[in-house]
């Protein structure tokens, strides 16, 4: 029995354009259910920063960091994320924010990472998120970074101990001082905490640092973030000129399913790093980036 080999070469076009079309249509109905997805996280999130904004707004202004954090995790028990934002590994913050996401990355590259000098341009311009500044007693200061994207960036500057009332002449020492950083998905999930805390002697001429201390805490977003301490604590040297100046930090590495945006950048692995310094001259100032 001959085969038509027209027959043949005909059917089999008309095979693979069946195919062809059945593979366009899955891929049209994907996308549109991905579309969708994205909407409805994308209001989710402008809902929550804009309800945020006002609980941020309304707090009194020597808020401390512990007024804060209830007000964010009260809310977001109320408030929980979608699950689009827990189930679908395809949709990130760049597709749901393509602008914005752009427009972060050039703020992090001026921020070089350091979340405070983000957190002071923001404060500033305001084109990306919200500043809030609570300060309290013992020049303590707490800085809230609300994102236009849904995160939440926090430092904290706390005194723990004032300096010595009665003090050598020759050698003067700072008060203990903590610096802080914790960040915040936009799922509203608490995915680190970490801080360096450190007092100073100095006499105009050296300093060097006295009751080290760190420590670094995992949240209830722990099953989508690993934590690795990578130091805890330790001092180095920062010369500037002829002078020597003396700094302790604590190094926490992570990484996270959705990624978390610190100091701009969204990132899923990284190592971030609170620190506490002081001039030879006992001016102790402290800060939070990423390294």
């Amino acid at each position: 029995m001959k085969i038509n080999k027209f027959f043949i070469v005909t059917a089999l076009f008309f095979m693979s354009l069946i195919v062809f079309t059945g593979f366009a249509k899955a891929e049209e109905i994907n996308n549109t259910s991905k579309e969708k997805d994205v909407e409805k996280i994308r209001t989710y999130l402008e809902s929550n920063v804009s309800n945020m904004s006002t609980k941020f707004s309304t707090l009194e202004k020597d808020a401390k960091l512990e007024d804060i954090e209830r007000i964010i995790e009260n809310y977001y028990k109320e408030n929980p994320a979608p699950k689009e934002m827990n189930d679908d590994n395809n949709i990130s913050l760049e597709d749901v924010f393509p602008e914005l996401t752009k427009k972060h990355e050039k703020a992090y590259l001026k921020s070089k990472g350091i979340l405070n000098k983000f957190i002071e341009d923001q404060n500033e311009s305001s084109d990306l998120g919200e500043v809030f500044t609570y300060e309290y007693e013992n020049s303590s200061k707490v800085d809230v970074y609300l994102g236009k994207t849904g995160e939440i960036s926090i430092t904290e500057f706390k005194t723990v101990k004032e300096a010595p009332l009665v003090q050598p002449f020759a050698e003067k020492q700072t008060r203990i001082q903590r610096t802080t950083g914790i960040s915040y998905n936009a799922t509203g999930s608490k995915c680190f905490t970490l801080w360096a805390e450190s007092g100073f002697k100095y006499d105009g001429k050296k300093v060097s640092p006295i009751n080290r201390d760190a420590d670094w805490n995992r949240h209830p977003a722990g099953s989508t973030i690993n934590l690795l301490p990578q130091v805890m604590p330790k001092t180095r040297d920062v010369v500037l000129g002829k002078y020597t100046y003396k700094e302790v930090y604590a190094r926490l590495k992570y990484e996270s399913g959705w990624g978390i945006r610190w100091a701009s950048v969204t990132m899923k692995s990284g190592t971030v790093e609170s620190l506490v310094g002081c001039t030879v001259d006992g001016s102790i100032y402290g800060s939070a980036k990423r390294i």
